[in-house]
């Protein structure tokens, strides 16, 4: 009996630490690589398992619940109020769990000794209360994602509680039948089997549902993201015939008032005819490339770095992007200098100035593309991914990244990026194929 109990404890830990795992997953982002995170949570709870054999409840109590914070403060990214909250909310829910099953079997059901009669009484009632525990946890997730308002085309979530609240059912049903009925020992132990095969499908089934989300999410981010870019690509082009036409009218005013300076000898004229020329920027060059989009682009982050102080050289070679789609350019380029922009911006002149380096060149079939900017902030680093140090919420981070490396998959490239902390310097290199 003491065998079964300790090992219906110890798979009830195990449950316990991948319902932690799963709900804070579907919640906050993680820090480090889910192998690293989920191997961390099972050995907080092999110390929690520890404390249990104890027997002190203060001990276990005391204990449970700084493990809890300490894991979700060092794994995922929230703050430490929000990881003392769900610390105590997980932990009470737990024991809160186990004290509405153990109350429904002993005076709804009419069981008196629940959980103490025979091996199969107390695993059932161990899966009852994990179960149970999950079905709440769940609960909590869906309302801090506001998901408890389902999208009609997607029945996951309906499917997901339904799954959760009938394994409930079932638990009860077999809980009632093996306290009730005089089983043989076979039908017993084929009841204990199915009752863990059910807890572990509900978790599976959680998993699954996990990762459709996920991956619903990122599609849903990049079909609004590629509108954007078609947005911006349409814009970048107006904004390039704009230049086009100011471009004529420099060109037209410079050589006016050349000629103006050529006949006039009074030197007050001479010195405002050259103010009006540095004041409007006459001489300035708006075109980059033979690419309408690409320089509208990139005359908008002329101006920008402009205003922020930041040095910025661009040298695109001629027919270098020439089989590259508006769109592809936009979401390219643009996530580029977005990143570098923010970057750069961050910077103090202290640390050796703000700067961007974009050079566009192409040998045969294949374009090279690199950019080098001026980074006082480390990126981030996460599953193996720079992540830029722009503010982003709702668990955005990454998807610039993400465009950059679906733009190298289409076009048969490869990408690298690399921070040097000594010159606190950030290059990305891309090769394209054509």
């Amino acid at each position: 009996m003491e065998l079964v109990m300790l090992g219906s404890n110890a798979f009830a830990h195990i449950v316990e630490a991948l319902i932690l795992w799963i709900s804070m997953s579907q919640m906050y982002e993680p820090k480090y690589k889910q192998l690293f995170t989920g191997c961390s949570i099972f050995l907080g709870h092999i110390v929690m398992f520890a404390v249990f054999l104890t027997n002190n409840i203060y001990a276990i109590t005391v204990i449970n619940l700084l493990v809890y914070i300490f894991l979700i403060m060092l794994l995922y990214d929230v703050n430490k109020r929000t990881a003392v909250f769900w610390g105590v909310i997980l932990i009470v829910m737990m024991a809160l769990s186990e004290l509405i099953m153990f109350f429904t079997a002993r005076y709804i059901v009419g069981i008196k000794n629940a959980g103490k009669n025979t091996p199969a009484d107390i695993i059932f009632m161990g899966c009852l209360c994990n179960i149970f525990y999950f079905l709440i946890v769940q609960a909590l997730v869906f309302i801090r994602k506001r998901s408890v308002v389902f999208d009609r085309n997607d029945m996951s979530k309906i499917l997901l509680i339904g799954s959760l609240t009938t394994s409930l059912i079932v638990f009860m049903t077999y809980y009632i039948i093996g306290t009730t009925w005089s089983l043989h020992r076979k039908e017993s132990i084929w009841m204990m089997i199915s009752s863990v095969g059910l807890v572990c499908s509900d978790i599976l089934i959680l998993w699954t549902n996990i990762r459709i989300d996920e991956r619903n999410a990122e599609n849903e981010c990049i079909k609004i993201q590629l509108e954007q870019e078609k947005a911006d690509a349409k814009y970048y082009r107006l904004e390039n015939e704009k230049n086009e036409s100011l471009e004529i009218l420099r060109h037209d005013m410079n050589n006016h008032l050349n000629t103006m300076l050529a006949m006039q000898t009074d030197d007050d004229l001479r010195e405002y005819i050259t103010s009006i020329m540095e004041q409007y920027n006459i001489k300035k060059r708006t075109t980059f490339s033979k690419n309408n989009v690409l320089n509208g682009l990139i005359s908008e982050y002329t101006e920008k770095c402009c205003t922020e102080n930041i040095g910025f050289v661009v040298d695109i070679r001629p027919g270098t992007i020439d089989d590259i789609v508006a769109t592809d350019i936009v979401a390219l380029f643009g996530n580029i200098l977005s990143n570098a922009y923010e970057a750069a911006r961050n910077c103090a002149k202290s640390n050796g100035g703000k700067y961007i380096e974009l050079i566009v060149k192409r040998k045969n079939e294949t374009i090279f593309i690199k950019c080098i900017n001026s980074c006082f902030i480390p990126p981030k680093i996460i599953n193996g991914r720079y992540i830029s140090v722009k503010k982003d919420t709702d668990k955005k981070h990454g998807y610039g990244m993400k465009s950059i490396q679906n733009i190298v998959g289409k076009y048969n490239g490869s990408h690298f990026e690399q921070f040097d902390e000594q010159e606190n310097e950030f290059t990305i290199s891309i090769m394209l194929m054509k």
